[in-house]
Parts: C-alpha cells; sequence; structure tokens
C-alpha cells in the first residue's frame, strides 16, 4: 500500500479493472460452535468450503502491530480490527467504533491547540477466544506501545497522546497533547488492541522477564488472539498462515470459511502458482502481470487491477562511518548522481514505455502534484551537467572515470534488494548510465528474504535501494536508526535536517488542509535540495483474482485534495465464491 502514514493520508492508486466473468459452484457448511452470538446488527452469511489462497510476498517473524516490519499489515489485517476503516468511497469508516465527528462531542479542539477525541465502541464485541473487547484493551494497547521498557513500535501517533481513558467498557478517550488530523481514523498500526486478559500479566512482569521475554510470547505467533475476521489457526513459519472464518467479527462471520496466505517472495514462482491454479488472489509486479494477458485472462481464468503504486526510491547513506567513500557526503556529488540517473531508459527497458517516472514521491495524478513539482529542484539526465558538479567537488576524469587530486577515484556500491528480475534490469541500467558518466560502481543484488528488520538496513555504504511508497516521517532525526533503538527506525540515510524536522512537527499538528499541502511541498524541496533519496519510478503492480471470486475491489480510492489507502484484503469479510 501506498501511503503518507498517519499523518498526510495515504495516496490512491490508478486502477483499470478488465472484466472477466466465471461462475464456479460454492456449498455452505455448518456456523463455527463454541462462540458467542454475532454482534448486534452484523449480517449472517452462507458458509463456503472452498479455500481461498492467497500468495504474500514478505513473511514475518511475529504478528507485533505498529513494528517495523515489511508486510506486517497485509498478515496482520486479516487476523485483527481496529477502531476505523477505509471504505471503498474513500471515507473513513467504523470497524469496532463509531467515527468522531469534528466539532462535536466526539471530536472536541482546545483554545490551546490540546485535542479530545471519544470513540464509541460497537455493542458485544468479542476477542477470538470468546473474551468481551473493551475500551480498557485500547487502554492497555496504548500503555505497551508507550512504555519505556519497550522500544520496537513506530511512534506515531501515540506520542501525541497524552492520555488514553475508558470511562466504561464501550467508551474510549484520547487526550491528545497537539491537533492531529487523523485522530478520527486510527486504523491498523495506529492503535491495534492488545487483550489485557491475555498479555496483561507478562507485561506487569516485564521487569523481571525483560522486554525480550515479552516479546517472545508464543502469543505473537502459533497463539495469536485477535479480534478480524479470521482466527489463526495454524502458522508454518516461512511458509503460510492459515485462518478459519471467526462467527463474533463485528461485520458478521466471512463468507469464506478458510483462507490460507502463503509466503512467496518471488513474483515468478508466484506467477506459476496463479497459472496452476494453486493461489487464488495476490499482487504481481508489471512484468508478471503482463504475462498473464497472453491467455489467462483472454481464456477466462481471471482477472487483474492495475495499481500505480508506490514510488521506488535510492537511498544515500550519510553516515560518514558507513558511508564508504566520503564523496557520497558532499552535495554537488549527490547531484551530480542524480543527473547521472537515466529514467527513460529505465521506462523502456523495464516498462516498454508505458511506466510512470518518479522525481519525488508524489505521482502526477494527484491535485497537488503540480504545487510539488513547481516548487522542488529537478535534476534532468544530463551527463554534462554531472560532470561539472564533479568537477565543482574536487573530482576529474582519468581514463574515463572520475578521480581526486591524489589519483584515488571516486566510487560507490549499489545495493539492490530484490523481489524479481525488475529491480535487477533497473539497477543494470542505472549503473550503467553511472559509468558511462564516470563513476565507479560496485553493484549487488540480495534477496529480499535476506534483509530483516535491524542493523543491516541503516549500515549499508553507498546507496541502497528501497521498494514502495515512503512515508514523510522516515527523514526526520528521530527516526534514525541507531543501537540505543535496536536499529528501529525508518530513517535508513541517516539524513538530519532541523529544518525538516521543523516541518514535519507542524505537519502533524495542523489541521487545516491548505496549511499541511504548504508542510508538505516545502519538506519535498528540502529532500530534493539535500537529496538524501532519489525517486526513481512508481511501481506498477497486478493484483490478480481468479474467476469466480467475488468481492475484490480497487486498491486504493480518492477523497478528493488528499486520499487513504485501502489495503490488498480490507473487505475480506465480503468476499465469496460465485
Amino acid at each position: 500500500m501506498y501511503s503518507y502514514g498517519g499523518t498526510l493520508p495515504r495516496m490512491k492508486r490508478l486502477s483499470a479493472m478488465l472484466l472477466v466473468a466465471a461462475t464456479i459452484s460454492a456449498c455452505t457448511a455448518q456456523p463455527q460452535p463454541g462462540l458467542p452470538a454475532r454482534p448486534e446488527g452484523a449480517s449472517a452469511a452462507p458458509n463456503q468450503h472452498r479455500v481461498l489462497t492467497i500468495a504474500i510476498r514478505y513473511e514475518i517473524q511475529r504478528l507485533i502491530p505498529k513494528s517495523y516490519q515489511s508486510g506486517i499489515q497485509e498478515n496482520k489485517a486479516l487476523f485483527t480490527a481496529t477502531l476505523t476503516r477505509n471504505q471503498a468511497d474513500g471515507a473513513i469508516g467504523p470497524q469496532l467504533a463509531e467515527v468522531p465527528r469534528l466539532d462535536t462531542d466526539t471530536w472536541r479542539v482546545f483554545p490551546d491547540g490540546r485535542m479530545e477525541t471519544t470513540y464509541r465502541l460497537r455493542p458485544n464485541l468479542i476477542w477470538h477466544d470468546g473474551q468481551p473487547l473493551v475500551a480498557d484493551d485500547f487502554v492497555f494497547a496504548w500503555q505497551v506501545y508507550t512504555s519505556s521498557a519497550l522500544d520496537i513500535f513506530i511512534r506515531n501517533p501515540q506520542q501525541l497522546m497524552d492520555s488514553v481513558t475508558a470511562p466504561d467498557p464501550r467508551t474510549l478517550v484520547i487526550h491528545w497533547s497537539a491537533p492531529y488530523p487523523d485522530a478520527n481514523s486510527l486504523e491498523l498500526e495506529d492503535l491495534d488492541p492488545l487483550p489485557r486478559h491475555l498479555l496483561g500479566e507478562p507485561f506487569a512482569n516485564i521487569a523481571q522477564t525483560g522486554p525480550d521475554g515479552f516479546l517472545a510470547l508464543p502469543y505473537w505467533v502459533a497463539e495469536y488472539v485477535g479480534a478480524g475476521p479470521y482466527r489463526l489457526v495454524r502458522w508454518e513459519p516461512g511458509a503460510s498462515f492459515e485462518g478459519v472464518a471467526f462467527d463474533g467479527y463485528v461485520f458478521g462471520r466471512p463468507k469464506i470459511d478458510r483462507v490460507i496466505l502463503k509466503v512467496i517472495p518471488d513474483d515468478t514462482s508466484a506467477l506459476t502458482n496463479v497459472l496452476a491454479g494453486t493461489v487464488d488472489f495476490t499482487s504481481l509486479r508489471f512484468e508478471q502481470g503482463q504475462a498473464l494477458m497472453q491467455e489467462w485472462v483472454p481464456s477466462g481464468k481471471g482477472s487483474f487491477t492495475l495499481d500505480l503504486g508506490g514510488a521506488q526510491s535510492e537511498w544515500v547513506q550519510l553516515r560518514p562511518e558507513y558511508v564508504g567513500h566520503p564523496g557520497l557526503l558532499d552535495v554537488r556529488v549527490r547531484r551530480a548522481i542524480a543527473h547521472s540517473l537515466d529514467r527513460q531508459a529505465i521506462n523502456e527497458g523495464v516498462f516498454e514505455g508505458r511506466g510512470t517516472m518518479a522525481e519525488t514521491m508524489v505521482p502526477p495524478f494527484e491535485p497537488f502534484y503540480a504545487d510539488v513539482d513547481r516548487a522542488v529542484r529537478h535534476y534532468p539526465f544530463d551527463p554534462r551537467r554531472a560532470e561539472e558538479l564533479m568537477n565543482e567537488a574536487g573530482y576529474f576524469k582519468r581514463d574515463g572515470l572520475f578521480a581526486n587530486a591524489a589519483g584515488e577515484r571516486f566510487s560507490f556500491d549499489h545495493i539492490t534488494q530484490s523481489t524479481g528480475p525488475e529491480f535487477e534490469r533497473v539497477e543494470l541500467i542505472m549503473t550503467d548510465g553511472w559509468r558511462r558518466a564516470g563513476m565507479e560502481v560496485r553493484p549487488s543484488v540480495l534477496p529480499s528474504g535476506q534483509v530483516g528488520p535491524g542493523q543491516q538496513r541503516h549500515t549499508f555504504p553507498g546507496i541502497s535501494g528501497r521498494g514502495g511508497g515512503r512515508l514523510e516521517r522516515n527523514w526526520i532525526t528521530a527516526e534514525i536508526g541507531t543501537p540505543e533503538n535496536r536499529w528501529t527506525g525508518e530513517n535508513r540515510s541517516g539524513w538530519s535536517n532541523p529544518e525538516y524536522d521543523r516541518l514535519y512537527e507542524q505537519f502533524v499538528a495542523t489541521l487545516d488542509r491548505a496549511t499541511r499541502t504548504q508542510q508538505f511541498v516545502r519538506m519535498q524541496q528540502l529532500l530534493a535540495e539535500e537529496l538524501p533519496v532519489y525517486f526513481t519510478y512508481f511501481s506498477v503492480t497486478s493484483t490478480i483474482h481468479v474467476a469466480g471470486l467475488k468481492g475484490p475491489t480497487a486498491s486504493t480510492t480518492g477523497t478528493g485534495t488528499f486520499t487513504r489507502g485501502l489495503g490488498r484484503c480490507w473487505n475480506i469479510d465480503e468476499w465469496s465464491w460465485q
């Protein structure tokens, strides 16, 4: 999902559905026994025995919410629920609670800038183990996420919450220290509830067991208990997750009885599984999606939605102790590298000329794209300008390669974290352009499965590629990974800019959208001027589903000036087999 996190709301993707219809029969089954009645107002649905198999790209170690793990949402969204969720029309909708409304008793802004939001939980909510889910479970979650003993959690937005209280089992009150624009839309990774009846005692004993003991609880893996549409019943590490439909889900028991999330990191393998009929739903990259157009779609076996996803990015290491060649610390050198980046060659060589290239994180269909495009510094492909900048920085060509006055060559590493041939081809094109410009590059490809959270993501030498959309908070100083925070931040470049930090703090505390746009534009200016990162192109993915699977919708949808994204399986409880 392409996102601006819990601050600037999620951005939309372009979608063009290729409609193919087919009918597959399904049969009914008896309701799951031994659980309380479904919540008031939830609709009944016939149970369908056919298993739904979804291929996912990222394996995770634990189902810990609000943690720095790739794929945490696509794995966890089936098994948990939280206060609100996005709807197909882009509006914020209720999930476990009613949505607070600004300038009412449910969302009050005080003269000193503090705020208060009140969430009223739906009646009869329960956890997967049948125990009541109450407002105090959100209070407990906030206590866990803000605990000084645990430093693994994404800090947003709980760093703005002065306190969280539960006046009664169905009322949750959040007291904010400053304005927060998304205070009425706390979704996955914002304030996921945690069951106090299961984790309260271990959390109380954390001083004795230490944080590692708490995080090693079987609750976070095979014994996970959530409140989502599916209940986790089997977890084979590195292979799959399996869930069964939950009778007590807030919107009623899902129509499809059983779901398997199959971990397939490689897109070519995922494509093979789709063609073999062993995967029913997944997202593939451009090349694999195009392959399905040759026979699979025309023959009526399924359909797909084309999604313009997040801006692919190249992060420059700016910490002297890890940078490799110190020349990268000179902004003139970074600008020379930018002028040597041939985006049109990437477009033609990887996307057959049909891709969308990027110089910022903002795609061209966004209403505020023009504001950003006018404001930022641009770096068109221009080897001559690149050479001028290298000369200004003290590097001149010797035998076709740049070197300093002492004859030492300028060189840098480039690391690609690959989940398929697309990234390898992009790296070949980029490194070829840099070499032709006179820069010595040492490319390497590291499979995504070998890149886990932690030190490796922050101490790379040179330049490291990273897929997907970025969050504006990823460049604040507080997100720099260090040994003290267990390398959990998202600022992988180690870039620190006081002006950017100041703008970000204003940005997350501003309710007026026009003012927020101005702040965001200025942040993009700073990124383009100092270049801790290069944006190259917007990913194109194909969300695939077999014929007969009814319910999947486009990944994201617009809501005016800003948009919020939908997870791929946001409405999986409504899916059915025709």
